[in-house]
C-alpha cells in the first residue's frame, strides 16, 4: 500500500510541474505578445491616411486574436442575466430603492429596459435611488484598489477605468455587496468592441469608422498597460485580479461603464457612478428629468412624459450626435433632432496663404480645430464652420482686409454676408456644397436586411447621416442660389 500511495504522489507531483511548466510557457507568450501590443498601439500616430489606420488596426486585432487564445475563452458560471431578475429586484427593495409601479422586462429592439405597471403623470417621481447602493469611483478609492490608483497616473486622472476596474475586482468577489447588480449586467454589449473587422470596414465612409479604429486602439493600449502593471507591481489587490484581467473581460467593464455610467455632483465635485435601476432606461427624446438630491443623499428620476401601464420608461440621455451614441452607447436613435455629422477640415501645409488663414483662425479660437459639424435640421452649418468656409476661400486681399480687425466676429455670423461679401460667401457654400456632395457620393446603398444587431446600427447610422448630407445640401443650394453675386467667378 505504501509503495501505490508514494507512487501516486508521484504522479501527482510530476503532473503538477508540467502544469507550471505549461503555465509559465503560456505566461512567456502573453508577456510577449502584450508587449508587442502595447508598442503597436503606443507609437503609432493619427493618420489623415485613413487605409493606414485600417491596415494599423488590422495588426491591432491579430495580436489580439492571439493573446485571447492564449487567455481562453472564460467561461462563466453565472446564471443568465433574466434569470437573476428577482434577486436583483429583492436587493434594490432591501436597500431603500423606490421603485413602486416599476418593472424590469424585455422590449423588442431594446433588450431589457423599465417597464410602468401605472399610470406615471409627466414630471412625477418614477424612482429614487440611495446613494449607498451605487457603485462609484469614491468607493474604487476607498477599496483594495486605493494604493494602485494613488500610484498609477492613468488611474488618477481617469475617473472611468477607475470604475472599470474595481467592476472587475467586485465581479470576481462572490460576497460583493453590488453581486445582485453586477449579476444583472448584460454579458456582452454592442459598442465597437465586439466589431469583427468585416463589421468594423462596413462603417465607411462615416467619420464614425476613424473615431471606431481610435477608439478601439486606445483600448488595446489601456489593456496592455494594466497587464503589465498587474503582472509586475507587487501589491496583493493586483495579485487578485491577475487571472480575471483578460482583454475579453477588461472590454467587457469597459464597455460596462461606457454604456451605464452616470455623473452627479457630490459635495461641490463630480462623480462617476452606476446607479442600479436607473441605467436600465433607455433613451428618448425630450429633456433631463434625472437629478441627484443632496438632501436626500439619493438620484431621482422624473417622468419626461405621461407613461401608461405596459409603457417602457425612457429618460433623455442628453443632447448627443449619433456618433457619440453608437460609439459610446451601442446604439443609433432614428429620430435625434440633435444629431450632426463631423467633417474633417484644414488648410494644406502648401496653401501660399497658409500663415494668414491661420492667423485669422486663431483669432476665432479655431487654428487646433480639425473637425467641424454639419447639423441635422434647418440650420446645418454651425458658426464655426461658417467662420471657417469663409477664411479658407479668402484671397489675399480679403484676409488682409480682415486681419485688422481684433476679433472677426461677424466671419461666424450668417448675417454677416453683407460684411463678408457676396462674392466671397458664394465661393464658400459652392466649396462647401461641393465637399458634401462628394461625401454623399461615397455613401453606397445597403443591399438586402442586416443579419446581425452590429450591421443593424451601422445600416442606421449611415443612414442618418445620408439624411444630414442630403439637408447640407439643400439648404447650400438654396443659400447660393439667394446671393446675389453666387455665379461670379474670382
Amino acid at each position: 500500500m505504501g509503495r501505490k500511495s508514494n507512487s501516486k504522489q508521484s504522479t501527482k507531483r510530476t503532473a503538477g510541474k508540467e502544469n507550471n511548466k505549461f503555465e509559465q510557457q503560456k505566461r512567456k507568450e502573453l508577456t510577449i505578445l502584450v508587449d508587442k501590443l502595447l508598442r503597436l498601439a503606443s507609437i503609432f500616430q493619427a493618420s489623415t491616411n485613413v487605409a493606414k489606420s485600417w491596415e494599423h488596426h488590422l495588426e491591432i486585432e491579430k495580436i489580439i486574436k492571439d493573446i485571447v487564445n492564449i487567455e481562453g475563452q472564460q467561461k462563466s458560471s453565472q446564471t443568465p442575466r433574466q434569470a437573476n431578475i428577482d434577486k436583483y429586484l429583492k436587493w434594490l427593495n432591501d436597500n431603500e430603492v423606490q421603485f413602486e409601479g416599476i418593472d424590469i422586462a424585455e422590449f423588442e429592439g431594446y433588450g431589457l429596459g423599465l417597464k410602468a405597471t401605472k399610470t406615471f403623470p409627466e414630471g412625477s417621481l418614477i424612482l429614487t435611488v440611495p446613494s449607498k447602493v451605487m457603485m462609484t469611483e469614491n468607493n474604487a478609492k476607498e477599496s483594495e484598489l486605493g494604493p494602485f490608483i494613488d500610484m498609477d497616473p492613468l488611474l488618477q486622472n481617469m475617473a472611468n477605468i477607475r470604475l472599470a476596474l474595481f467592476l472587475l475586482l467586485e465581479k470576481n468577489n462572490p460576497d460583493s455587496f453590488w453581486r445582485p447588480y453586477i449579476d444583472a449586467l448584460p454579458e456582452k454589449y454592442s459598442t465597437v468592441l465586439y466589431f469583427t473587422s468585416e463589421e468594423l470596414s462596413e462603417l465607411k465612409p462615416s467619420p464614425v469608422f476613424e473615431s471606431s479604429l481610435k477608439f478601439y486602439r486606445s483600448i488595446a493600449r489601456q489593456y496592455a498597460y494594466f497587464y503589465n502593471k498587474i503582472h509586475s507591481l507587487d501589491l496583493p489587490v493586483l495579485k487578485k485580479i491577475q487571472d480575471i484581467f483578460t482583454f475579453n473581460n477588461y472590454r467587457w467593464a469597459v464597455s460596462t461603464v461606457m454604456t451605464r455610467q452616470n455623473n452627479f455632483q457630490l459635495t461641490n465635485s463630480d462623480v462617476t457612478a452606476f446607479i442600479p435601476l436607473w441605467d436600465m432606461c433607455n433613451h428618448e427624446h425630450g429633456k433631463i428629468t434625472t437629478d441627484f438630491n443632496q438632501e436626500q443623499n439619493r438620484g431621482e428620476c422624473y417622468a419626461l412624459r405621461e407613461f401608461q401601464p405596459g409603457e417602457q420608461i425612457f429618460i433623455f440621455y442628453g443632447a448627443r450626435p449619433n456618433a457619440d451614441l453608437f460609439l459610446h452607447n451601442g446604439f443609433v436613435y432614428p429620430n435625434n433632432q440633435h444629431d450632426s455629422l463631423a467633417l474633417t477640415l484644414g488648410v494644406s501645409s502648401g496653401d501660399p496663404l497658409r500663415e494668414m488663414k491661420v492667423s485669422l483662425l486663431t483669432k476665432l479660437g479655431l487654428a487646433g480645430v480639425t473637425h467641424y459639424n454639419i447639423f441635422k435640421g434647418d440650420s446645418p452649418v454651425s458658426a464655426e464652420l461658417l467662420a471657417f468656409i469663409r477664411i479658407f476661400n479668402m484671397n489675399q486681399e480679403e484676409l488682409t482686409k480682415w486681419s485688422r480687425e481684433s476679433l472677426p466676429g461677424e466671419l461666424v455670423s450668417p448675417a454677416a454676408g453683407a460684411a463678408a461679401g457676396a462674392a466671397l460667401d458664394a465661393r464658400a457654400h459652392t466649396y462647401l456644397l461641393t465637399r458634401c456632395k462628394l461625401i454623399r457620393a461615397a455613401y453606397r446603398h445597403q443591399h438586402g436586411q442586416p443579419d446581425s444587431l452590429h450591421r443593424r446600427n451601422i445600416k442606421l447610422l449611415k443612414e442618418c447621416e445620408v439624411q444630414i448630407l442630403d439637408g447640407a445640401i439643400s439648404y447650400l443650394e438654396s443659400v447660393i442660389l439667394k446671393l446675389p453675386t453666387a455665379n461670379e467667378q474670382q
